[in-house]
């Protein structure tokens, strides 16, 4: 069975523009079948969204792992005009269309979108940002956690978003084992978002 987290959708291509507003701010995404909540922005990636906001300022070097058709990664590259991001994925897909997006948004030069393995794995991140692919199961979405505190320069912070009833407490205890802190710094619609700091 096909998911959102397929490295090569093969369903019928329908792609269309989604409309998402932030305070002042409309944005227009591109989007298909085969990507994670083509019909919107998910509640989820918005609680994300603005949590991070407000909890960080501009911060210099970012990732976002599992970007889709790159709504979190690409509207924060947008509010944070000095923000250097790589978005990554696995979906053949969704990296196809958030570089569309990029490009309709003015990113291309501060944005670099691909799987993981294309990034260099010593170029330290100093925020990182997920709202993981629940449906892959737990094995892969606590690798995403140790990819991330890898990815992490020391003093970095991780965010994910997680819906209560889908995990986010077992989630907060795999964080805290791998970075030995962990604390809940959004919650809304029985979505929660979980911060971890780095300390070396």
């Amino acid at each position: 069975m096909e998911h959102y987290f397929s490295n090569n959708p093969t369903s019928r291509s329908d792609e269309q523009i989604i409309r998402y507003t932030l305070a002042d701010r409309l944005y227009l995404l591109m989007t298909d079948h085969g990507v994670f909540s083509m019909d919107r922005v998910d509640k989820g990636s918005d609680l994300l969204i603005r949590t991070v906001l407000k909890a960080e300022e501009d911060p210099a070097s970012c990732m976002d792992i599992g970007c889709g058709y790159g709504p979190i990664g690409l509207i924060l590259a947008d509010r944070w005009p000095a923000s250097e991001w790589q978005l990554v994925d696995v979906n053949d897909r969704a990296m196809e269309l958030a570089g569309r997006n990029a490009a309709a948004l003015g990113l291309l030069g501060r944005v670099q979108i691909g799987p993981m393995e294309s990034f260099p794995a010593d170029d330290r991140r100093e925020v990182i940002v997920t709202n993981p692919p629940i449906r892959a199961g737990k094995q892969v979405i606590y690798g995403l956690f140790r990819e991330a505190w890898e990815r992490l320069a020391p003093g970095g912070r991780l965010y994910i978003v997680i819906r209560k009833n889908q995990g986010a407490d077992s989630a907060a205890r795999e964080i805290r084992n791998l970075f030995g802190n962990c604390e809940t710094v959004g919650r809304e619609a029985g979505y929660h978002v979980l911060r971890a700091e780095k300390s070396n």
